[in-house]
């Protein structure tokens, strides 16, 4: 017979990590990875800003001397929206008037410097709608939203056209054509 093999002593395999050690590395990496993307894409004050919307300014009795805007120098032209917050025809003209006041501010259009919008929150200012005959008891008033035309401060009349940015800045284009725009 055939002696048996004397067998070779088995090498002492290398020790495996532990599942949970790997577990751990691996969170610990996506922990930085998530820091580094939160610190990364959220400025500081924890909370990501939207852009802010550019707004026609509000207007109160302070802007106004009787049925003059008080324009200190400004030879130019004011369109200011009486409107009301209870109002949903309101919504389009106040749209227009930040659509106009975004374009004027950015200088992309030839009337900045020339014309300015405003508009004044009847809700709040209710004496200073009556007195331009937007609001109040008289059968005359002519409800919101209501937007006035002011040369050089001096209120000429109601702006009748469209609604929207465009129709504001092509009746001002047209005005300024005619001469009307600025004194």
């Amino acid at each position: 017979g055939k002696s048996p093999k004397a067998e070779k002593p088995l090498k002492p395999a290398a020790p495996k990590p532990a599942k949970s050690a790997n577990i751990v590395f691996v969170l610990s990496a996506l922990a930085v990875l998530v820091a580094l993307a939160w610190v990364v894409l959220v400025p500081a004050g924890g909370k990501a800003k939207k852009p802010k919307a550019i707004k026609a300014p509000f207007a109160s009795e302070k802007a106004f001397d009787g049925q003059t805007v008080r324009a200190k120098g400004f030879q130019g032209s004011h369109v200011i929206s009486f409107t009301d917050k209870s109002c949903p025809h309101c919504v389009e003209a106040t749209e227009a008037l930040d659509g106009l006041e975004a374009k004027l501010k950015a200088q992309a259009t030839k009337l900045a410097g020339k014309l300015k919008v405003a508009q004044v929150d009847c809700s709040k200012h209710a004496d200073l709608c009556t007195k331009f005959g937007v609001a109040g008891d008289s059968e005359d008033a002519s409800g919101y939203p209501t937007l006035l035309w002011f040369r050089a401060g001096e209120l000429q009349g109601a702006y009748d056209g469209e609604r929207t940015t465009q129709g504001l800045e092509e009746w001002a284009i047209t005005k300024e054509a005619e001469g009307a725009l600025t004194q």
